[in-house]
């Protein structure tokens, strides 16, 4: 009993637990709907938009529909009219002309090919798959015309795999089996055994250097250039030779192996020169059009003709030229001669030829430079010039720099002494200062920057000047502020705009330039007046100051590039280069260019390549020289007259214009050296002959002088510049005359002693300054004494361009209006007009 008893107990005890546990759980949902109940969360969702419906009945809907479609319809029926048929008719014409244009191009004769690559270059509205069509219809002529012509850069096709990179490695081995096809000549074998070692393989780098895979370390760096070096220089070799190991190595794919190093160093300004350099020496071969193209070095040149480097800019014209079959008034260059304008296809035959000529050590891009802020002597010290980085334009730091250049004299013809003393008191009161507009360009870095950087940063201890940080650029306009002139001379333009706040210049101001001729020997047998005899060579007025539109922020890399075409658009400007040193220790490259590199054999060479782009023939020749420049030019003149081809000989029978800039015609004395110190500096053959009173020079000088008095009546004319300043060595500080006054006379035609050393002797200041202006002048003399058969191209060249006035002589020549430019440029606009519906008729 007592067992049951407690069972019940026990399920009793259960039941009551539960019941209670359900009761409160009922009384606590009671309590919490009463307590939800109290407060109303609806008022939350009262900004929540709800869908409205509207119900309306079917046909009502779409008889409304109806009645809009029929109004709009009748709103545009008339518009529609006329224009819905023109619409698809400039539709279909804009597709389809591209399309007529090309065939023209393809299957033309040459006037109808000219007339249609010149309207293709034009077209830049189709879509991209529009122009890879018309890239695959392409052929190479068509292809090398369109890049001449600067055109879409779509037009085309990339390179195979040009995404695909190869390694380091396997593009040393190609340039090895380049050079090994080239061995049996001297310089290749010297080359391959100097590069890779006498076993042939490629050697390993010595040390614990760490290579990475993605970026080549210094010792493949340098091995590729000296690898790209010496096929530059065996492919530049004058003639058959060279041009037999061009085709050589594009019949081994050589381009197709050049392609894979562009691939790599695309970023590599010292390399991208290297095999642009290359690239141009293997154009300069006929019959290698196809071969380009097929490569996709094409649409490379194209893009390379927007450079940011005008260096590479003139290589990627000098190739396509070369390699452009269809261009009747185009020419033929050998390696190391740069046209330098114009740069495209022209009209006509240019009507004078200027060619300039460097001196030792100097280069086209570094000689023919605007005057630097300050002196530049790393070339004097043998620093090469060459490795020249890209940088950007944008941002302005400010860095101070002292220049040593002589404050500009301002002076009035109407004004007092006072006033004289006073401007010359705010004269020396300026502080020379400039600012450098140079950014570092953002380029893919490679395992040895580090210590070029430090190399850099040593040379920046040391005074010198590198022209490693600066962009080859040409001049444009940076800024939207007031006009001033883009002169070097820091002084100067401050001077000019401190006397501009307090008066304005006016006609009674005359601003005189720092390189105004300190003395002047001038020609007067042929009763003409002389540059020097009424000043105006040598000064500019103010009012002619203000008006002249001359750009600011930059300094221009190569005047002769960027200042001449301006004044003269129908004349050819060419650069002669060739490398040079002043020791044997510093000499780099093949041997035959350390002990070969005599002047009268380096003046054969040029006289063979000028020959060969038809320089002088039918139109004068204007030489300009800088210093052993000069030389060259009197040995090549003289090897011309000798020489029983008569083609050469034209070469010096019409030649009008001779300028020496610091010609050493009798030697200088800074290349004599005493014996124990010539055995330890070993001077190069180039200074040895330049020695003064050297036998060679005195004799070179004669038989000039002799032969150009031969030519009578068509005898040029002789124009000699001289420093007469002295050269400083910024690292020695030694101030030397380089040429003097005694070795720099000539004793014919006019002689002017400058305020300048023997580096600036060839940088003017500005378009304005003398040494710019009397070259102008003897160009302009030259096309004037071409007789009658040259009248209508002397019209076309000396007419310089709108909003431009230039003074020279004592005479000044005024543009047209504004309207007759407007006049002008419809005028051209409706013959582009009549010639496309010519097309299509």
């Amino acid at each position: 009993m007592q067992i049951e008893y407690k069972k019940c107990t026990k399920l009793f005890s259960g039941c009551g637990v539960a019941s209670l546990l359900g009761v409160l759980s009922y009384e606590a949902y009671r309590t919490y709907a009463a307590l939800s109940s109290l407060v109303d969360t609806r008022v939350l969702d009262i900004d929540r938009k709800r869908p409205d419906y509207i119900y309306i009945k079917h046909h009502i809907y779409r008889q409304s529909l109806r009645e809009r479609a029929l109004d709009a319809e009748n709103q545009n029926r008339l518009l529609n009219i006329i224009v819905q048929p023109f619409e698809k008719w400039w539709k279909a014409l804009k597709h389809s002309v591209a399309w007529r244009l090309l065939r023209i191009a393809q299957q033309g004769d040459q006037a109808e090919r000219l007339k249609a690559i010149h309207q293709l270059a034009q077209i830049d509205h189709l879509k991209d798959w529009d122009f890879q069509h018309l890239a695959q219809l392409c052929d190479y002529r068509t292809a090398i015309s369109l890049a001449r012509s600067n055109c879409d850069t779509r037009w085309f096709l990339p390179p195979r795999q040009y995404g695909v990179e190869r390694e380091m490695r396997e593009v040393l081995v190609e340039m090895k089996s380049l050079l090994e096809l080239l061995s049996p000549h001297k310089c290749a074998a010297y080359a391959l055994e100097q590069t890779f070692g006498s076993s042939g393989h490629i050697r390993e780098p010595d040390g614990d250097e760490v290579t990475y895979q993605m970026s080549p370390s210094r010792f493949e760096y340098d091995q590729l250039k000296q690898s790209l070096s010496a096929l530059i220089h065996v492919t530049g070799l004058v003639g058959p030779e060279g041009k037999q190991h061009c085709r050589r190595i594009v019949d081994a794919g050589g381009l197709l192996m050049l392609l894979e190093a562009e691939k790599l160093f695309r970023d590599d300004i010292d390399m991208k020169l290297l095999i642009s350099r290359l690239v141009g020496n293997l154009s300069a071969c006929e019959g290698l059009g196809y071969e380009f193209y097929a490569s996709g070095w094409i649409g490379i040149l194209a893009r390379w003709k927007r450079d940011v480097d005008m260096r590479m800019q003139v290589t990627a014209d000098l190739t396509l030229e070369n390699l452009d079959q269809d261009d009747p008034n185009g020419f033929r260059y050998a390696p190391k001669v740069y046209p330098l304008h114009p740069r495209g296809r022209q009209q006509a035959k240019p009507a004078v030829d200027v060619v300039f000529i460097h001196g030792l050590l100097g280069g086209v891009f570094v000689t023919w430079r605007q005057k630097d802020l300050k002196p530049q002597a790393a070339s004097l010290l043998g620093k090469k010039h060459k490795d020249v980085h890209l940088v950007s334009t944008t941002s302005p730091p400010s860095t101070s720099l002292t220049s040593d250049i002589a404050p500009t004299d301002v002076s009035s013809s109407t004004g007092t002494n006072d006033e004289r003393q006073r401007q010359q008191r705010e004269g020396t009161a300026v502080t020379p200062s400039s600012s450098r507009w140079y950014k570092s360009w953002s380029a893919k870095k490679s395992s040895f920057e580090e210590e070029q950087e430090k190399e850099r940063a040593r040379e920046a201890e040391e005074g010198i000047a590198p022209y490693r940080d600066e962009l080859l650029t040409f001049q444009e306009q940076t800024t939207t502020g007031p006009r001033d002139a883009s002169i070097s001379d820091t002084e100067t333009k401050e001077l000019i705009e401190a006397l501009q706040q307090e008066e304005p210049l006016g006609a009674d101001w005359t601003v005189v330039y720092p390189d105004v001729p300190l003395a002047a020997d001038e020609d007067t047998r042929s009763g003409k007046a002389t540059a020097t005899s009424d000043g105006a060579a040598c000064s500019v007025s103010g009012d002619r100051w203000l008006q002249e539109p001359l750009e600011s922020g930059q300094r221009s890399f190569c005047w002769p590039m960027e200042w001449l075409p301006k004044d003269f658009p129908s004349i050819r400007v060419l650069g002669l280069d060739y490398d040079s040193s002043l020791s044997q220790w510093s000499a780099t490259g093949c041997p035959c260019e350390k002990y070969d590199g005599k002047l009268q054999k380096r003046a054969a060479e040029f006289l063979e390549k000028l020959a060969t782009s038809d320089v002088g023939q039918d139109r004068p020749i204007i030489w300009v020289g800088h210093s052993m420049g000069g030389l060259l030019i009197k040995s090549i003149m003289v090897q011309a007259l000798e020489s029983p081809n008569p083609k050469v000989r034209r070469l010096a029978e019409n030649s009008r214009v001779v300028m020496f800039l610091g010609t050493p015609h009798r030697g200088s004395g800074v290349a004599k050296l005493k014996q124990h110190t010539s055995a330890l500096v070993w001077p190069s053959v180039e200074v040895q002959e330049l020695e003064e009173n050297s036998t060679q020079l005195l004799h070179l000088n004669k038989t000039f002088l002799r032969s150009v008095e031969g030519l009578g009546p068509k005898k040029p004319k002789i124009i000699t510049l001289c420093e007469g300043k002295p050269t400083v060595l910024t690292s020695f500080k030694l101030a030397i005359h380089v040429v003097p006054e005694s070795s720099a006379r000539i004793d014919a035609g006019d002689f002017y002693l400058t305020s300048e050393d023997h580096l600036n002797l060839s940088k003017p200041i500005c378009r304005q300054s003398f040494l710019y202006q009397r070259l102008v002048g003897a160009i302009q003399d030259a096309i004037r004494h071409t007789g009658a058969d040259s009248a209508a191209p002397m019209a076309q060249v000396a007419a310089p361009k709108p909003a431009q006035q230039h003074i020279f002589h004592g005479t000044k020549k005024s543009t047209g209006s504004s309207t007759a430019s407007a006049l002008s440029g419809l005028m051209a606009q409706l013959k582009q007009l009549e010639q496309l519906m010519n097309v299509f008729i």
